[in-house]
């Protein structure tokens, strides 16, 4: 059976670790299923390590949603093995900065589990400090005004690139053009592309990354 929304009851999320309580058992779980990665927050081409517990299953499958390679490619599942009455892995490391959901799988039946609430964080350092708006575009405002020292000419949200298969209600992605402090000149106007980035659906936004190119 597959594990629904209305089956479990989130009772704790902290520090990258998830406890479900069942209401009724999901894929032969036990009364509660534990998972954790070994860091929530990594650095780019770092690997964390996923541990869950509490589950009793032949296999067990995890991948980061909207995770892909360097091609753009999505990450394939990867199977956990079982170490002393839990299952591990290390999961690769995505191509892109981002938030990424953990999914989880019956590996016999290829039957994915409904979402959990634990993500993995693909952060420079610093990002988790840096100020939060409750608008995407309240971002940009704040990175062209406090970042660059300059003026904001104009801005456009833009669709994520082809290649970029993160979750699109986390991610967000505008060009803007602005006008370099003591520079008001349509000449010497700039561009760059700015990915705001939140938490959750109702959680606010905060800059994931500033780039020429999206």
């Amino acid at each position: 059976m597959t594990l629904t929304a209305r089956m479990l009851r989130p009772i704790v999320f902290l520090s990258g670790v998830v406890v479900l309580a069942t209401v009724m058992p999901v894929a032969r779980a036990s009364a509660t299923l534990r998972m954790s990665l070994k860091p929530g927050v990594v650095v780019l081409h770092q690997r964390p390590t996923i541990i869950v517990s509490g589950i009793r299953i032949a296999g067990l499958e995890a991948r980061l949603d909207g995770a892909t390679d360097t091609s753009g490619k999505l990450l394939p599942w990867q199977r956990l093995r079982s170490v002393g009455g839990e299952w591990r892995g290390t999961l690769t490391a995505p191509a892109l900065h981002g938030i990424y959901p953990v999914l989880l799988r019956d590996a016999a039946h290829e039957r994915a589990f409904a979402s959990h609430g634990l993500r993995l964080r693909v952060f420079v350092p610093g990002t988790g400090s840096r100020p939060s708006f409750e608008r995407p575009l309240d971002v940009v405002n704040w990175w062209v005004r406090a970042i660059e020292h300059a003026t904001l000419v104009a801005v456009k949200a833009w669709p994520l690139p082809a290649f970029d298969r993160r979750n699109a209600s986390l991610h967000r992605l505008f060009v803007v053009a602005y006008s370099p402090a003591g520079h008001p000149d349509v000449r010497d106007r700039l561009g760059m592309f700015i990915t705001a980035v939140r938490d959750g659906d109702d959680a606010r936004w905060r800059l994931l990354e500033a780039s020429v190119f999206p």
